[in-house]
């Protein structure tokens, strides 16, 4: 499945609410990648370059984002519960409504509530 999402991003193609949970993109150049509404539970993004990807409204619950380059990112109402983002370059990038709670990891001095995040009380 790795091959075929690599190809897909590279022809332009979108993955919008595609079920990527689990899949291991670690490192991979996802630059400007269609991601809205997808399913990228558990996914393994660390130190992918995902800068001006679109992952509005996406399911990153759980995912490994350290490191990642999500610098212009649309991540508008994404899921980032459990989701680790420790040291990811977020300059520029949309937060708007993205949910998160004490066990998402972010990057070191990161306010949400000013990037517009919201706070889930489950």
């Amino acid at each position: 499945m790795r091959d075929a999402v690599i190809a897909k991003i590279a022809a332009g193609e979108s993955l919008e609410q595609a079920e990527l949970a689990g899949i291991d993109l670690r490192g991979v150049d996802l630059h400007a990648a269609d991601f809205r509404k997808a399913n990228l539970s558990q996914a393994k993004l660390n130190g992918a370059n995902l800068q001006a990807a679109n992952l509005s409204e996406a399911n990153l619950r759980a995912a490994h984002l350290s490191q990642a380059n999500l610098a212009d990112a649309n991540l508008s109402s994404a899921n980032l519960i459990w989701t680790n983002l420790r040291g990811a370059n977020l300059s520029g990038a949309d937060l708007h409504k993205a949910i998160y709670d004490n066990t998402t990891i972010l990057p070191e001095h990161f306010e949400p509530e000013e990037a517009g995040m919201v706070r889930s009380i489950e």
